[in-house]
């Protein structure tokens, strides 16, 4: 059974160039060992609410609290407190290009660890047990420029899971992956959720939210929680699902 709150935001409101609208008071709470859906269609907001929810942007109007403490522009400009949020909350963006920046996998998994102060013995023994968890050993020495789009996309989930952290969000978890890269994805997320993690996934895909969520929030066209639902197998708010161009 999901526990205590970990996230939680009240009224979350976003525009970007503070002029066209990605959040409208949006609320939502994600509890302790919960795997929860946010479900809407493209522009939706959906990738918005993640960076927000990742401490990657800041809301106009809105509160976020994690893990008991407010979570903003200036809290986080504290080094203790941003290391605290860093270590427990890791977004895994659409594009893996966005989270692989160095010469070679293995410089981007240690990024992370380093950002964390591990010694090199501590991040080495994490790097191997990671790489061997989602089969990238044999990729350490590549250049990410030279991965297909499916060993980039575990390379990018890599750099996450190596620094351990409480609350793991995906972005479009499946978008543009081949069927086996795809099947694999699935299957990691199953396992990250039977494991006790506490997991956001953004997407699209109601079958997927279906699959892996407890529970489900659905953002309309206009930014905005349109339904909650509590039994994600049926997801049978079907006007909520047309409101949002899901169905």
């Amino acid at each position: 059974m999901p526990g205590d709150v970990l996230l939680s935001a009240d009224g979350l409101s976003y525009r970007y160039l503070d002029r066209y609208p990605a959040l409208e008071s949006v609320s939502l709470d994600v509890r302790e060992g919960e795997s929860l859906a946010v479900l809407g269609a493209n522009g939706s907001g959906k990738s918005t609410l993640l960076k927000v929810l990742a401490g990657l942007v800041f809301c106009q109007a809105g509160t976020l609290e994690a893990f008991g403490e407010q979570v903003s522009e200036e809290t986080l400009a504290d080094h203790a407190a941003n290391a605290r949020f860093r270590s427990r909350v890791g977004l895994v963006f659409q594009d893996p290009a966005a989270q692989l920046f160095s010469a070679t996998v293995s410089e981007d998994l240690q990024f992370g660890c380093r950002q964390l102060g591990l010694d090199r013995a501590k991040t080495q023994r994490r790097i191997t047990e990671v790489a061997g968890m989602l089969g990238i050993a044999d990729l350490l020495d590549r250049s990410p420029a030279h991965l297909s789009l499916g060993q980039a996309k575990r390379a990018a989930i890599g750099t996450v899971l190596v620094m351990s952290p409480h609350v793991l969000l995906f972005d479009e978890p499946t978008a543009a992956l081949d069927p086996r890269t795809t099947t694999w994805l699935l299957a990691l997320l199953a396992q990250l959720r039977a494991s006790g993690r506490t997991l956001v996934i953004a997407t699209h895909d109601l079958e997927l939210a279906a699959a892996l969520s407890d529970r489900s929030i659905i953002l309309s066209e206009d930014h905005q929680v349109i339904a909650h639902t509590a039994t994600p197998r049926a997801l049978a708010d079907q006007q909520a699902l047309t409101a949002a161009n899901l169905t």
